[in-house]
């Protein structure tokens, strides 16, 4: 198939394509047409399938032989004409199917207008200023660590007569009521509780500190209005609460023998360094990211450019069955889930529109670089990619890329890499604000930097740029 394509403006974001099917494979197009129908239709003393052409098209007319070359055909030339011209559209085209003349012998022609994505052109992409990120790891950024590690470790003792303060933990039974009647997950035995933690009513902790064992509270707890359960919402629940137990966290010491039972090294210093080794590299790998995303937020702010309503539209749709969906796998309402977070959908509605809109204009950047640069990802590329998630996956590389291209994936694969190498391009081309343009470093790529290992927590990061306070709020557990 050889389809010719010409487009010209119609409006804004809008063209007009013309294409024209040659007579050649409208011909090809007829017989497959006669083909396909002799299969469907019973004609008595024919086999289906064996049907004549001269049969059929007496019997049905040409006009049923040429609607079903439209039909069938149609969305392939359409599709030809697109890549043709390297259009991306944003939404279905506006054609008329039944104006469409089909005549065997002839070239077949038709007009579609369609939206498309709104092209930029970046001219200054390179050499943007930015603000050197802090590599530097300090000391207590290294005891940080090392004291999570011994939070693993640590040992609960029980001491006699100690007052609870926060940090320490007490063991409790607890009732509790609304307007004298018991309600599911309102008590419980031999419970363990951290004074101070976030995961209970904020009423105990300032109960239990400064009490001991054997002390026997009455707590009120005034319950949300936004409590999921409707009929405990905006309730005030009495509990009675005894204190079996104080118990305080013992670390273990910082020592030798802390290294050698949490880790391979031998000493205490060997651990340290292998923590700042690894703290160095992940804040290596922080900055880098930084860097770039510098670079793309300040294209992305400076684009002259409206984004079509129909493209932040079918964002936000996919972000609200993205979370329905991830909502359904734990059993929990939209509406439920938006009253817990004290959300409205108009809220959420927006935040979504708002964070399309953001990520939206770093695409456009991202693509418009990939264009100037004349960016592509080669097939080993692609290999090495594919073998890296098959891995994380734990599925064997040939299986995965079977599926990807089941699922027509694999381009969707490209284009992020081509995005990706296109964001690593921007920061290498980066300079840092007041240090006469040295360029930044892009020695590796953020997206295949390796984590730091097991020892050191993932430190908690504000959200990125563009990202909602809804999204934030998904993985939010609903409060019982």
């Amino acid at each position: 198939m050889a389809v010719k394509a010409e487009m010209e403006e119609a409006g804004k974001n809008k063209v007009l394509i013309k294409v024209e099917v040659p007579a050649e494979d409208v011909s090809k197009a007829i017989d497959r047409a006669f083909r396909d129908i002799s299969r469907e239709v019973f004609i008595p003393g024919f086999r289906k399938g064996k049907v004549p052409r001269r049969v059929l098209q007496a019997r049905l007319g040409m006009d049923a032989i040429y609607e079903e070359v439209k039909q069938s055909n149609l969305p392939d030339y359409y599709a030809e004409a697109l890549e043709l011209l390297g259009i991306e559209p944003i939404d279905e085209p506006e054609l008329d199917i039944d104006e469409i003349a089909v005549e065997d012998g002839k070239p077949l022609s038709f007009e579609a207008t369609v939206e498309i994505k709104p092209r930029v052109v970046l001219e200054n992409y390179k050499g943007i200023e930015v603000e050197r990120p802090d590599e530097e790891v300090s000391e207590e950024e290294v005891s940080r660590v090392l004291d999570s590690m011994r939070e693993k470790f640590a040992q609960l003792d029980v001491v006699s007569g100690k007052v609870l303060v926060d940090g320490d933990h007490a063991l409790i039974d607890f009732d509790g009521t609304v307007n004298d009647v018991p309600f599911e997950g309102g008590s419980a035995k031999d419970f363990m509780l951290e004074i101070g933690t976030e995961n209970i009513w904020p009423e105990f902790n300032e109960e239990l500190r400064g009490k001991r064992k054997g002390d026997i509270l009455d707590i009120k707890v005034k319950i949300p209005e936004q409590f999921p359960e409707e009929e405990l919402a905006g309730q005030v629940a009495s509990f009675k609460v005894i204190v079996k137990e104080v118990k305080v966290k013992k670390l273990p010491e910082a020592n030798d023998d802390f290294a050698k039972e949490s880790s391979k090294f031998d000493t205490i210093e060997e651990l340290k360094g292998d923590i700042r080794g690894k703290l160095e590299e992940a804040k290596k790998t922080q900055a880098q990211e930084s860097v770039r995303m510098q670079v793309l937020e300040k294209l992305a702010e400076g684009l002259d450019v409206e984004i079509p309503e129909k493209m932040v539209e079918d964002y936000a749709h996919h972000r609200r069955h993205e979370l329905e969906a991830r909502l359904a796998s734990q059993g929990i309402p939209l509406d439920t889930y938006l009253k817990a977070v004290d959300f409205s959908e108009e809220r959420m509605e927006d935040e979504f529109k708002d964070e399309a809109k953001q990520i939206i204009a770093n695409e456009m950047v991202l693509d418009a670089v990939i264009a100037a640069e004349g960016m592509e990802i080669g097939d080993e590329e692609l290999r090495e990619e594919i073998e890296k998630r098959a891995e994380m996956f734990g599925v064997k590389s040939e299986s995965f890329r079977q599926v990807l291209e089941e699922r027509g994936g694999l381009e969707e694969l490209r284009e992020d890499l081509r995005r990706r190498k296109a964001l690593k391009f921007l920061g290498d081309n980066a300079v840092f604000a007041g240090e006469g343009g040295e360029p930044s470093s892009g020695e590796e790529s953020a997206e295949s930097a390796q984590a730091p290992g097991e020892e050191i927590p993932e430190s908690e990061s504000a959200p990125a740029e563009g990202e909602s306070a809804a999204a934030e709020k998904e993985d939010t557990e609903v409060e019982e």
